[in-house]
């Protein structure tokens, strides 16, 4: 029930809107209960992160186009919907100020990241890209506009993460 209310309280406040006492308020736990299961409010807040991550499975489609679309898809989906969608700029902004937090978002960013260098790693392989690519910068070439259009409000939908991936393909495959 408590980190419920705290995630509840994330998406309508933020983080530093999630105060322990607000928490408390919420639930009904008391203060105290809270602080005995949790060290302060950026143990409850990583707790409450750790229930809702999800670490994308790496589709291994066979192609790399493929591979990308479906990670990319996925990435859009968790940025826009379900528990996590409304955390993911808290937490960056949060990291900022909090060195709890701010490990806390290089572990997930480290882990969705292996994902996709996984792939385009395994597209190098394959000869799909140049075998110069630069597997972080592909990463960089596509997370990017997908964080950008969230945080803007624009649509991200599988359409245009087939679009993204075929112009970010494009360009390394017209490579001087």
């Amino acid at each position: 029930m408590v980190l419920a209310t705290v995630l509840h309280l994330l998406a309508e406040r933020g983080i530093a809107g999630t105060t322990i006492e607000a928490v408390a308020e919420r639930s009904g736990v008391a203060k105290t209960t809270i602080y005995r299961h949790w060290d302060g409010h950026a143990a409850l807040v990583l707790d409450a992160f750790d229930n809702v991550r999800r670490i994308p499975d790496d589709p291994d489609t066979g192609t790399l186009r493929d591979d990308l679309v479906e990670l990319v898809t996925g990435l859009a989906a968790a940025l826009s919907h379900g528990p996590a969608a409304g955390l993911w700029f808290a937490l960056v902004d949060a990291a900022e100020r909090n060195p709890q937090l701010a490990a806390l978002h290089h572990r997930e960013a480290d882990a969705r990241h292996a994902v996709i260098l996984q792939a385009v790693t395994r597209g190098i392989s394959r000869g799909e890209l140049p075998a110069d690519t630069d597997p972080a910068e592909v990463l960089d070439l596509l997370a990017g506009p997908i964080f950008y259009r969230r945080a803007v409000g624009g649509p991200v939908d599988r359409r245009h993460a087939e679009q993204l991936v075929a112009r970010v393909l494009a360009a390394y495959k017209r490579k001087p």
